[in-house]
């Protein structure tokens, strides 16, 4: 596949529109258009707290003009921030718990043939309430605590009831799932090691 330079068509503060024209196997030329952000990652958290609650968030999204259950999440634009602390300031900012512990659990894409968006999810650990959340002032979110162990299952409900859910939540379980076994295993071993000494 032979690829031409990319020509941004339109651009915003958060995203610019390019075209790439490109040629095909069969000799034919086509056109690809994208959306760029000026930074591509993003931050995605699930938060647990101490008693296996997890803040999910409700908010507004103009594109869908609904409101969608979501996990907090948040740009990756402020220079100099590293990835964790954004993680971490959004999830405060968002449902007003701050972690103990954050883990970054793996970088993938969002809409591969949409954008360049990245998605980073986190796991955050040892939840304390500190604010209100709520976001900041041009958001309007509500937040509610959801036991872990019943996550997937209420959101499943919710997708089903016609409730908008963003799929990215039931990947991110899983990948928490995964996660907290590997922590599980490894606080067994090294107290099995304490019991042979």
């Amino acid at each position: 596949m032979e690829e031409k330079d990319a020509k941004t068509v339109w651009h915003c503060p958060y995203w610019r529109v390019e075209t790439r024209k490109f040629r095909s196997g069969d000799g034919e030329e086509h056109i690809w258009y994208s959306a760029k952000r000026p930074n591509p990652e993003t931050v995605h958290i699930l938060g647990l707290t101490n008693d296996g609650l997890v803040p999910v968030i409700r908010q507004w999204r103009y594109p869908l003009e609904a409101p969608v259950w979501e996990l907090p999440a948040g740009l990756c634009d402020i220079e100099g921030e590293a990835m964790t602390q954004t993680a971490l300031r959004e999830l405060e900012e968002e449902t007003g718990y701050r972690g103990q512990q954050v883990l970054h659990l793996m970088r993938g894409t969002v809409t591969p043939g949409l954008s360049d968006e990245m998605y980073n999810a986190f796991l955050a650990l040892g939840l304390e309430k500190v604010s209100a959340g709520g976001g900041t002032a041009s958001e309007d979110i509500e937040v509610e605590l959801v036991p872990f162990a019943e996550l997937f299952d209420t959101m499943l409900a919710r997708s089903r009831a016609g409730e908008l859910v963003d799929s990215k939540i039931f990947s991110h379980i899983g990948l928490a799932v995964h996660m907290l076994g590997e922590l599980n295993s490894q606080l067994d071993r090294m107290e099995r090691g304490q019991q042979d000494d």
